[in-house]
């Protein structure tokens, strides 16, 4: 509640809450980065959420479990083609979700303007 409110604030969203659906989300997550990773997870979907209420679907793909179902799937294979395929879903997932503005596809995955540039790039991927 702490983050949620100081990065509601910051953001001028004063009536801002979180669905019962979020709360749980946030609470079967690991956090690997810790408390530093549940805050930026945290701002991102207070900066990213259209309304007043952080949904299950305002937080990032990882935290959402969709890495985590994606590697359940993986097959043996080459492992760098398996994680670049990955990787070009997560990217155009994560376009979708923002309508194709980068800036905020790059919030959601974590990365630079310029390296989701790079990776557009790479993959072939038209915006």
């Amino acid at each position: 509640e702490f983050f949620l409110l100081k990065y509601a604030n910051e953001n001028k969203k004063e009536t801002f809450t979180i669905s019962k659906e979020a709360v749980d989300q946030l609470m079967k997550y690991s956090y690997p980065g810790n408390v530093r990773e549940l805050e930026n997870s945290i701002e991102r979907a207070v900066v990213l959420a259209r309304g007043n209420t952080l949904t299950q679907n305002d937080l990032p793909m990882s935290i959402k479990g969709f890495i985590r179902e994606e590697v359940s799937e993986l097959t043996e294979g080459n492992l760098v083609e398996k994680v670049e395929a990955l990787e070009r879903k997560l990217i155009l997932n994560a376009l979708t979700k923002s309508n194709g503005y980068q800036t905020q596809a790059g919030k959601l995955l974590g990365l630079t303007e310029r390296n989701l540039r790079y990776k557009l790039q790479k993959y072939g991927i038209k915006n």
